[in-house]
């Protein structure tokens, strides 16, 4: 297939060093090459998430990594969606191009997320030049993805032809569990995807009224963030973002993204594999230690982890 279309990639990063590796692979080993990455590092706190963010952004030059504040899942993909929209300016640090190094930038002017450094290869420049001309790329599609989780290989080659004429291509997924099975129940019967609960069973292209009447009739509550890919002119024309510092932000964003896309493609190829594990926000066991910063004034409220975090599930939703 032609790789005619730019599909921007957009990946945050946070304490995923047990993961990031396969998730990465997923990306670069992609059957359709024409790719802009984004790897947004958030204030990783483990020993290698942020090393193996380096390692793949010197190796392949398509990845840009943005290391940042920690801030939460929201921040980071907004990173990805401002750097895009061209809200960046971009300063390089680094004066001259050395073999097997990574380019260093800072961020001048707006930087409301308190971006630290953006890295990008040695590969990605012929001369020192292209170091103080280096911007933004046009991209004509965004996907997101998340850094514990990864792709089919043919993921996007399966996409972008079927972009054509739609707003967003909705793929279906795997659940992969890590997690105890007590805390199952606790992930509103995640055992089923969107796709698998509205029982759309062959590929079709429906309206956002039809969207809708398929969330009326099973009483569920819709979430799309990683599922599928977006008409980036589309997400810019009605200045969709994350709402930062929540999380389950995927059901904000994906209702409001639903309810304004005219035709959507629905896809019902497990296309994502989606792995549930412990000790994240959204699982509701009694593990802290990856907790972004911003959640754990309420643990300290509630006296309780699984509590504090189930709360900040319902608090986000509503």
């Amino acid at each position: 297939m032609k790789d005619n279309k730019t599909v921007g990639v957009v990946i945050p990063i946070y304490n995923v060093e047990k993961y990031l590796k396969e998730c990465l692979d997923s990306v670069i080993n992609q059957t359709y090459t024409n790719l802009e990455i984004i790897l947004v590092n958030d204030g990783s706190t483990d020993e290698n998430s942020l090393n193996i963010a380096k390692e793949y952004t010197l190796k392949d030059k398509r990845i840009t990594l943005f290391d940042k504040k920690n801030g939460g899942q929201s921040t980071a993909r907004n990173v990805g969606i401002e750097y895009f929209s061209g809200e960046y300016k971009l300063k390089n640090k680094t004066q001259t191009i050395k073999e097997n190094s990574l380019i260093e930038f800072n961020v001048e002017g707006n930087n409301p997320y308190e971006i630290y450094t953006v890295y990008k290869s040695y590969k990605a420049f012929d001369s020192e030049q292209d170091l103080t001309n280096f911007t933004y790329p046009i991209i004509d599609y965004i996907i997101f993805l998340d850094s514990d989780d990864y792709w089919e290989l043919n993921c996007i080659e399966e996409c972008v032809p079927r972009m054509d004429g739609v707003d967003v291509v909705w793929f279906d997924n795997t659940f992969n569990y890590e997690i105890e099975e007590k805390f199952y129940h606790q992930r509103h019967e995640l055992k089923k995807s969107f796709i698998k609960l509205y029982n759309y069973i062959y590929p079709q292209v429906i309206t956002n009224k039809e969207w809708l009447e398929s969330v009326d009739n099973t009483n569920s509550i819709f979430a799309f963030v990683w599922a599928g890919m977006i008409d980036f002119s589309f997400l810019q024309k009605i200045d969709l973002r994350f709402l930062d510092y929540f999380i389950h932000e995927d059901h904000h964003f994906g209702i409001l993204l639903f309810l304004q896309a005219r035709y959507i493609y629905v896809f019902n190829e497990e296309l994502y594999h989606y792995r549930i594990v412990s000790n994240t926000t959204c699982s509701y066991d009694n593990e802290v230690t990856n907790i972004p910063s911003h959640i754990k004034h309420y643990i300290e409220v509630f006296g309780d982890i699984s509590l504090a975090k189930r709360y900040h599930m319902l608090s986000s939703i509503l």
